[in-house]
């Protein structure tokens, strides 16, 4: 079974990945290679940024269950 934020993901990554087809189809029919290279550029670094804030908050979750779980040993 899959989480919500994986299909979260997946769908987000999904909608870029057809942005990107979308601009690279685009920039083919023009006949002009820097059609949309900044979108293209905003795109992926937004992706990166937001799968690296996923990881993050990720790995905060864990150190605050790990936390709680520790108090809870010594209470």
């Amino acid at each position: 079974m899959k989480s919500a934020g994986v299909t979260t993901i997946r769908e987000r990554l999904a909608e870029a990945k057809a942005s990107l087809d979308y601009l690279d189809l685009e920039r083919s029919r023009r006949a002009d290679p820097e059609f949309g290279k900044r979108i293209e550029a905003h795109i992926v670094w937004r992706e990166l940024l937001d799968l690296e804030f996923d990881d993050a908050e990720e790995r905060i979750t864990r150190l605050c269950d790990a936390a709680e779980w520790a108090l809870a040993l010594v209470s």
